[in-house]
């Protein structure tokens, strides 16, 4: 089985086109059963974009059945500005940077620690959008599915996955949010040795 933890506008719907044809399952994307049930919805694929924050026995007992999680962070200004399009803007930019870091989402260092600490962390892929998705499109699939041991539908060019968005804003939070962005950033990196 695999398991995508996150995070949601990583480009999990791009990553999940490419895989699923090697896979006896046609059901959804996301049915955040594992979430909000405490149960898999298959034992194949699963990439609800809120896999992360599942409960810790969840996790433990699901580890039995995990070949692989895949754990895709992206700088977290873009995640967020990403994200505060999709939703309509409802609020302020920095309240809403504010209300991600408040629920988790954010804070890839706490989550990247919890989850070493509960499965398996040989089984954990992690991967940075920025780094090596966006630019790196081929050559990310190409080692996805050799390390999968799959096969991706070369027939349809990873180019089709447009990475950036047309006139989108530069949002900004304040310094305070900042200083705790960069602060799981760098715990982030110490934890998966990237410093």
């Amino acid at each position: 089985m695999i398991i995508y933890l996150g995070m949601p506008k990583c480009a999990s719907g791009w990553l999940y086109s490419k895989i699923i044809h090697n896979f006896d399952y046609t059901g959804e994307k996301e049915p955040h059963t594992l979430v909000e049930w405490g149960k898999t919805n298959n034992d194949i694929i699963d990439f609800s974009t809120n896999n992360w924050s599942m409960d810790s026995s969840t996790a433990k007992i699901l580890d039995t059945k995990v070949s692989y999680y895949i754990y895709i962070i992206r700088d977290p200004i873009e995640l967020a500005t990403s994200y505060y399009l999709q939703t309509g803007k409802a609020i302020n930019f920095n309240e809403f940077v504010d209300s991600l870091i408040k629920t988790k989402l954010l804070c890839f260092g706490d989550i990247i620690e919890r989850w070493y600490n509960l499965v398996d962390r040989s089984k954990i892929l992690v991967y940075n959008y920025d780094i090596d998705i966006q630019n790196n499109q081929e050559q990310f699939l190409k080692n996805i599915a050799r390390i999968l041991n799959i096969d991706y539908n070369k027939t349809i060019s990873p180019k089709k996955k447009v990475f950036q968005t047309i006139n989108k804003p530069t949002l900004t939070c304040d310094t305070k949010l900042m200083n705790k962005l960069d602060y799981q950033m760098n715990k982030f990196k110490k934890i998966v040795g990237q410093l």
